[in-house]
């Protein structure tokens, strides 16, 4: 067994994303919702995590939030907040990776709901630094 944790992302149109952030959901939205809820999850905006982190790095000094600078850039590209909008991760609590099983499990469920023109992709990854691009030092 590996010591690695995992997380669920998803890749959404533009559509499914207004639906997702503003609460009005579409069918398919409401459905990722029930999965979601189901494994005792939320589906986090990537956009709005990202500007979470910076709301509270200005509200508590910037200097204690290392990814502060690169965060904010990233949301203040138009074309990096565009895709940003439209990814989605599935968090427990606040914990942003978990057992494989639990990840492997959402991937099921998702899949079953079949790509369609509004939910582009469905992807596990894990926390191995190898296989994943790191932030910046």
């Amino acid at each position: 067994m590996s010591d690695w944790l995992y997380q669920v992302r998803i890749r959404v149109s533009e559509n499914l994303s207004e639906s997702l952030r503003s609460g009005n959901h579409t069918d398919l939205a409401q459905s990722l919702d029930k999965i979601s809820n189901d494994h005792g999850m939320s589906l986090v905006c990537t956009y709005d995590a990202f500007k979470g982190y910076c709301d509270e790095a200005e509200e508590n000094g910037i200097d204690e939030y290392a990814l502060y600078e690169w965060t904010k850039s990233t949301i203040e590209n138009p074309e990096k907040k565009a895709k940003h909008l439209k990814s989605f991760a599935f968090y427990r609590g606040f914990e942003q990776i978990y057992e494989k099983e639990l990840a492997l499990s959402l991937e099921e469920k998702l899949k079953k709901l079949g790509k369609s023109a509004d939910l582009l992709e469905i992807k596990v990854i894990d926390s191995n630094p190898a296989n994943n691009p790191q932030p910046p030092r």
